[in-house]
């Protein structure tokens, strides 16, 4: 998976929740322009946030082929 940072404002890709990081992905400040790619191996729900702006949250859903 690859994110791309096409804001104007900073952002951070981070497995998990604030206050409770799954450690799996995460990516350093992603400025404007900025990508970071991510590779599932396995299925399921994985969460993550931006670590800036903690509001910001989303879910990526791994199936199987």
């Amino acid at each position: 998976m690859k994110w791309t940072n096409a804001d104007s404002d900073p952002h951070t890709v981070t497995h998990g929740f604030p206050g409770a990081l799954g450690g799996q992905f995460g990516s350093a400040q992603l400025n404007m322009g900025d990508s970071f790619s991510f590779t599932f191996t396995q299925t399921g729900s994985f969460p993550y946030f931006c670590q800036i702006h903690t509001d910001m949250r989303a879910t990526v859903t791994v199936t199987g082929n």
